[in-house]
């Protein structure tokens, strides 16, 4: 369960999805899946808490955000918060039960790419549109 995660400038993420619905540009099995603005803002997001608090979702798999509190030793409202950011970008996902929700960690390894040969190949679908 391995996410591959593009750096790069705003403008060149928002070309390269334009690109990718109008056909022009075509979802490789290298091309990230996740795209950030900066690593400061993956960083903010996969920190050292929230990684290992995906490894104990994938893990232990709780049945609902009481029982990953228990495990994790968090608070229900810090864990509430946590896996709403983790689900908005795609790394969570949650399973409404009833009136639980169960959390359930979609990736547990990260890979993250960056760089002038990532960002020459958005520059080179911008040309061929």
């Amino acid at each position: 369960m391995k996410a591959r995660i593009g750096v790069m400038s705003e403008d060149l993420i928002r070309k390269h999805m334009i690109n990718v619905v109008k056909g022009v540009a075509k979802q490789k099995e290298n091309t990230p899946k996740f795209w950030f603005a900066s690593l400061s803002a993956v960083s903010q997001l996969l920190c050292k808490e929230n990684v290992e608090l995906l490894i104990l979702m994938d893990r232990e798999k709780p049945n609902n955000l009481t029982e990953l509190a228990e495990l994790s030793g968090r608070s229900i409202s810090n864990l509430s918060h946590t896996i709403k950011s983790l689900s908005s970008k795609g790394f969570v996902r949650v399973e409404k039960q009833g009136r639980a929700s169960r959390p359930i960690a979609l990736f547990t390894d990260f890979e993250i790419v960056m760089g002038e040969s990532l960002e020459d190949e958005v520059r080179r679908e911008s040309v061929a549109a």
